[in-house]
């Protein structure tokens, strides 16, 4: 008997934490879409003013960016032995690489390449057989 009664009051205690954790759960998507809504219309008006502009080092257009990317996700994927791993999660944070790296002035014309955080040399060549290094990283 005091069993059963031990079980009532525990499922009682947990389905009003449920409801509890539900509301919070409500109140937290509320704040988040109104702080991702605000997010939206400032970032609207910046590229509406003409105020956002991403400019990459000289040389380098969209196709060079792709090409680099797709190089950089490769070698994280090639590094791996290409075992697990997630190509799409590659080619993101392949990107994410490049982009950091354009943005501090990297280019194409470089005789370095992008590479991994671990800041490992490339062991591939680049464009006209120049082997490709690791840019020195700015402490």
């Amino acid at each position: 008997m005091a069993e059963r009664l031990t079980m009532k009051l525990l499922a009682e205690e947990l389905d009003t934490l449920r409801k509890q954790l539900s509301k919070v759960e409500k109140r937290f998507e509320r704040k988040l879409e109104g702080a991702l809504e605000k997010a939206t219309e400032k970032l609207k008006a910046r590229i509406d003013d003409g105020g956002l502009h991403v400019q990459y080092g000289p040389a380098v257009d969209a196709d060079a960016r792709r090409r680099l990317i797709e190089q950089c996700a490769y070698l994280r994927a090639e590094r791996r032995g290409f075992a697990g791993g997630d190509p799409r999660q590659d080619w993101l944070d392949a990107e994410m690489e490049i982009d950091q790296l354009l943005l501090q002035g990297w280019t194409k014309n470089d005789t370095s390449a992008p590479a991994e955080a671990a800041g490992e040399p490339a062991q591939h060549e680049g464009e006209q057989g120049r082997p490709m290094q690791a840019p020195a990283r700015q402490g």
